[in-house]
């Protein structure tokens, strides 16, 4: 009914007074719109959205708002340029800047960074000033003069339900690469297409990653369902390399921190001091790092390597996903996962694996934040 009134208003209205009401409702948006990036802005500094179980401002903002990913992609990138660029904010409630103009700023501001490049403030707001009054064409027209060498931004476009259209630059290098595969391939997979490819060569990582972490049962299912035996022999192979591979990467100078018992004397000594004196002898940040099997416990409050067998553990516990929730909701994240303390080490937590959960590294510092306060943390904020 009140629809229905509205439209009979309009009907009423002059032509020019139609104009100017529209005119009053466009400034009204974008006044409402740079409100709700302050609040965003506000949400962002107090990580409020790790809070509430989400791994990103992104993943809130579509989720706990609902608004779609590409307004809230412009709205994210809006807000970091406006923290950046305060006086970009008055341009876009003036109207002089666009939500798309401003987002693409931010992203091309990214891309320059990312290169290793950098620019200053000054320049940055020169930039901008430029950007103002202009089409999103214009814009990119500019921007691609600016700095022609940068690769244009990623795109992704649903298709249908079972299909997307990806859309990214690459090397002339990586081309060739591909184009000798294909060479290579002939025989098995002739005439592959580039999505044939990039799925083989996706599949035969992300299954070596899976079981690697433990989660080939849930996770890999597929690959192994016709012949479970072979499969199992093949997981218990797959155990005994990456036992191998974890020592010879830290041996090899991967991790210079890290110090091995070394198993084969662990018969000559008393087992049940072994890790405790390591770790008493050995200089401060030095990690240990124990034989998978040799059977002792864990040190409490002191950092240690953990075994692969055990992260392994960790892992399949957590089916490859973060393990933070807030009031039944679990942050659904399965990026940059880390093993952290429930308990903090520097609190006197364990090593046990009753202590242990995986966690993204958004959260992992949303905990350090808490438990160490925020100056010791400011580095994870920016």
């Amino acid at each position: 009914m009140n629809f229905m009134n509205v439209k009979m208003n309009l009907k009423t209205l002059t032509s020019s007074q139609l104009l100017t009401e529209t005119k009053m409702i466009v400034s009204e948006e974008r006044r409402i719109t740079a409100k709700l990036i302050e609040h965003l802005t506000e949400i962002n500094q107090r990580l409020l959205f790790l809070k509430l179980g989400y791994s990103s401002l992104f993943e809130f903002v579509t989720k706990e708002l609902g608004l779609s990913e590409g307004a809230t992609q412009r709205r994210v990138q809006a807000m970091r340029l406006m923290q950046d660029l305060p006086e970009t904010r008055q341009a876009y409630e003036e109207g002089s800047l666009s939500l798309s103009n401003a987002a693409k700023l931010q992203s091309h501001f990214q891309a320059i960074k990312k290169s290793g490049a950098t620019k200053t403030i000054e320049e940055k707001k020169a930039i901008a000033k430029n950007v103002e009054n202009k089409s999103q064409s214009e814009c990119d027209q500019m921007l691609f003069r600016l700095a022609p060498e940068l690769p244009k931004p990623e795109k992704t476009k649903i298709l249908s339900p079972t299909a997307r259209e990806l859309k990214f630059s690459i090397s002339e290098e990586l081309f060739k690469k591909i184009e000798r595969l294909r060479e290579l391939l002939g025989h098995s997979h002739p005439n592959a297409t580039l999505a044939e490819l990039i799925e083989l060569l996706v599949n035969s990582h992300l299954t070596k990653l899976e079981k690697a972490k433990g989660l080939q049962p849930k996770m890999v299912q597929k690959c192994d369902e016709r012949d479970q035996k072979p499969a199992a022999k093949t997981q218990k192979s797959a155990d005994l390399n990456q036992k191998s591979t974890d020592k010879n990467s830290d041996e090899m100078g991967e991790n210079p921190k890290t110090r091995y018992v070394n198993a084969d004397q662990t018969d000559k000594v008393d087992k049940s001091n072994l890790v405790h004196t390591a770790a008493k002898t050995l200089p401060a940040g030095i990690e240990v790092m124990l034989p998978v099997g040799v059977g002792v416990a864990l040190p409490v409050g002191i950092r240690v390597a953990l075994p692969s067998a055990m992260k392994r553990q960790v892992w399949s516990k957590a089916d490859g996903r973060c393990e933070y929730e807030y009031q039944g909701r679990r942050c659904s994240s399965r990026y940059q996962l880390e093993i952290d303390h429930v308990n903090s080490l520097a609190l006197g937590g364990s090593n046990e694996l009753s202590n242990l959960r995986l966690i993204c590294r958004n959260h992992n510092g949303f905990f350090a934040i808490q438990t160490l306060g925020l100056a010791k943390m400011s580095s994870f904020r920016k």
